[in-house]
């Protein structure tokens, strides 16, 4: 009798993770950081994104905190806002983040699409319902383990505070997530995001002239070339087989009030 009833306890334990009713596994490739599924909240019901790691030693890496994704019609935008956390969250860890997400939503509506709705409000309702519990577990698992600050302690961190960030460079970068698209190269053999350059220059984004020697002119604006060649990584932007950041203005040092 034990034995019979060891395979339902195991998937009880298993179709339960934290709040959590797991339901739907999607399809995962072999390079995959988990299973992916769509889940309901026990409690409020709701519709989300659950990512179960798939290793021992990814799950030494997570760290609690609480992301929340926003869609915008009017005005058109995507917004990744930190909740909650226990240590501060680095801006290059959003942005891969911000992508992660998309990655996730995407992967999801292909796997199970309602044939009652149409695929845009699926996606559409994935996005807002389940991002936030995937952006939590992906940035756990993944981004923070192993996004390295650049030397001098220099990297701008968003903290956990409602105050719109104000750090030029954390501006650009929030302005690269939410302006930027990704243009789907994929074939029958795999999925690739290429990053394009934008149609018109970022918000705040440095004009000509600009630096001899270290940016180039491009679309309007100046863009720091990157030693890095195509296919370039989802924070970069990709440029005849070249990969560039977008230069932004330094601002004025602070004046004191007897100038």
């Amino acid at each position: 009798m034990d034995e019979k009833k060891k395979p339902q306890e195991n998937w009880e334990e298993r179709a339960q993770l934290g709040p959590y009713q797991l339901e739907e596994q999607m399809p995962q490739s072999p390079d995959s950081p988990g299973e992916l599924y769509r889940a309901t909240h026990e409690k409020s019901g709701a519709t989300a994104l659950v990512l179960k790691p798939s290793a021992e030693e990814d799950v030494a890496g997570l760290k609690d905190c609480r992301v929340r994704f926003i869609c915008s019609v009017a005005p058109s935008y995507y917004a990744l806002e930190v909740e909650d956390s226990r240590g501060r969250i680095s801006v290059e860890s959003l942005l891969v983040l911000f992508e992660g997400v998309r990655e996730g939503v995407r992967r999801m509506s292909r796997a199970f699409d309602d044939p009652h709705e149409s695929r845009h409000r699926w996606r559409l309702g994935l996005a807002v319902a389940g991002a936030a519990v995937v952006g939590v577990l992906i940035l756990s698992l993944v981004h923070l383990a192993h996004v390295s600050p650049p030397p001098g302690g220099s990297n701008p961190l968003a903290n956990t505070s409602p105050e719109p960030m104000s750090d030029e460079v954390t501006t650009a970068a929030w302005e690269q997530a939410t302006h930027g698209g990704l243009a789907d190269t994929a074939d029958a053999g795999g999925f690739v995001l290429a990053r394009p350059l934008p149609s018109e220059p970022f918000k705040g984004q440095k004009r000509p002239p600009c630096t001899r020697y270290a940016e180039v002119e491009l679309v309007g604006a100046c863009w720091v070339p990157h030693k890095l060649k195509a296919p370039c990584p989802d924070v970069l932007y990709e440029h005849q087989g070249e990969c560039y950041l977008p230069a932004f203005s330094a601002k004025p040092p602070p004046q004191s009030l007897g100038q």
